[in-house]
């Protein structure tokens, strides 16, 4: 029997200190992680287009860290 193990990881959004408080087009939620599934990097995916789009390139981004 072949055994397959993969690291658990989370993910969060993150935004530049150019982005002023109050701002925040996640809410103020950047320091929450959740788990790395599919539709939670979707659901963030969008959320960094629109964070990019309101406060230009690079505003916004998704990290990563393991469980």
């Amino acid at each position: 029997m072949k055994t397959t193990l993969r690291a658990l990881t989370e993910i969060r959004l993150r935004r530049s200190e150019e982005v002023p408080p109050g701002g925040e087009s996640d809410g103020g939620c950047d320091h929450l992680w959740i788990p790395d599934t599919r539709a939670n990097r979707e659901r963030l995916l969008q959320a960094v287009e629109f964070g990019n789009r309101l406060h230009g390139p690079a505003t916004h981004w998704i990290e990563k860290r393991q469980a």
